[in-house]
């Protein structure tokens, strides 16, 4: 495939990092790290984590943990797969993981059948509580050819939010269409990374997340793994798009051949990726300094949002010594302590219990002013929330 993933120069390489979703039960708990380096292929510009994390390591040690993938652009896709000519209420509609379920629950209120993998009995995942990690690697071209055989081949596969775990893309892209008929669809999608690389926004970068696609490196990579693009769609979000491609088995193995537009837009990648790598130091540099004037000006400096965001922002600009607790509203969590910087979860109380007057939000920009409006006390007590992510209106770097 045109050494397509096979030669990658290193963008940024960060260190030994946690594995986030460990949140520790004894601050004193010994905790493994991983080395998180990030490359990008010298032949489409993708950039990857060029060391694999195991994916045992991954399985999050807890059963209540869940992820939220953006869903109110759901309802546009399934209109679009339904005005294709070939879709129709006979088709058969399938999904790979738990993240395709509400996509599958839509179909079935309009009178499509449907299926989807089952980790256990399909993919022999015993363990509960097993995310895409388990089932990107469960999931080889072999079992997808077992699994079409159990159910019958599908017109429509949806996979939402996995190829970017997949340790093995092209294994993984032959087993997407080992699960459909002949002019079968296969449904990806995909977060948008783009505005986190122009943004800087370094909390891009997650030990699960192996590939960091934007718009055009998506299409390359389609091309290369040996589909044809049908539908090419790219749903805004404040945090990050969703990129979505409704992609059929190419007639034959496309190779893209080098020409200036091919070139212009590799470089284009190129001059992102080396912009963001080159200026982590400096914005580093720029928020400890900002830590700095906050607790020299009031004493004490909370988190709200106890998720993988912030675990990896703590811990990849060495935030801890600025840091007195991590507010979550989750049960779950309060008690525990942050992997990596083992700061202690606690309920939202301590905000007022302990004075506090910054606070900085971990959460999804859509949901500050949810966490403004229900707690307006801090705010009426002097308390300042920040927000963490570039994007935000009241981003760290923003403030006064």
């Amino acid at each position: 495939m045109n050494e397509f993933l096979e030669k990658f120069n290193i963008v940024l390489d960060i260190g030994k990092q946690p594995i986030s979703n460990r949140y520790l039960v004894d601050r004193e708990q010994q905790q493994d790290f991983f080395p998180i380096t990030l490359g990008q292929c010298v032949h489409s510009g993708l950039l990857k984590l060029t060391q694999n994390v195991p994916a045992t390591e991954l399985v999050p040690k807890f059963d209540w943990l869940t992820y939220a993938e953006p869903e109110p652009h759901l309802d546009d896709l399934v209109s679009r797969l339904m005005s294709l000519d070939d879709i129709d209420t006979n088709s058969v509609i399938a999904g790979v993981s738990f993240k395709d379920d509400s996509t599958l629950m839509r179909f079935e209120k309009l009178g499509f059948k449907t299926w989807r993998i089952k980790e256990n009995v399909d993919l022999a995942i015993g363990q509960q509580g097993v995310g895409v990690e388990s089932i990107q690697a469960a999931l080889t071209a072999k079992k997808a050819k077992e699994i079409a055989q159990r159910y019958g081949k599908a017109d429509v596969v949806f996979a939402r939010h996995i190829l970017e775990h997949a340790y093995d893309l092209k294994d993984f892209s032959f087993a997407l269409q080992a699960l459909i008929k002949p002019g079968g669809y296969v449904v990806i999608e995909l977060p948008d990374c783009s505005n986190s690389i122009k943004r800087k926004d370094y909390t891009m970068l997650w030990e699960e997340h192996l590939y960091y696609f934007t718009p055009e490196t998506f299409k390359f990579s389609l091309k290369q793994l040996g589909f044809a693009v049908e539908v090419f769609v790219n749903y805004p979000y404040p945090m990050e798009n969703s990129l979505v491609a409704v992609v059929k088995p190419a007639k034959a193995n496309l190779q893209l051949k080098e020409n200036s537009a091919l070139n212009e837009r590799l470089n284009s990648e190129v001059a992102l990726a080396s912009e963001f790598g080159r200026s982590f130091q400096l914005v580093k540099k720029q928020i400890q300094q900002k830590f700095k004037q906050l607790v020299e000006k009031h004493g004490q400096v909370a988190f709200l949002g106890a998720g993988h965001l912030a675990c990896t922002y703590i811990w990849l600009f060495e935030l801890t010594p600025y840091i007195s607790f991590i507010v979550d509203d989750n049960k779950h969590k309060q008690g525990l302590f942050m992997a990596g910087s083992a700061l202690p979860i606690v309920g939202s109380n301590e905000l007022y219990q302990r004075q506090i007057k910054a606070c900085l939000l971990s959460v999804n920009p859509l949901s500050e002013q949810a966490v403004t409006n229900n707690n307006q006390l801090f705010i009426e007590q002097g308390g300042q929330f920040l927000s963490i992510f570039p994007n935000s209106d009241i981003h760290l770097l923003g403030a006064d």
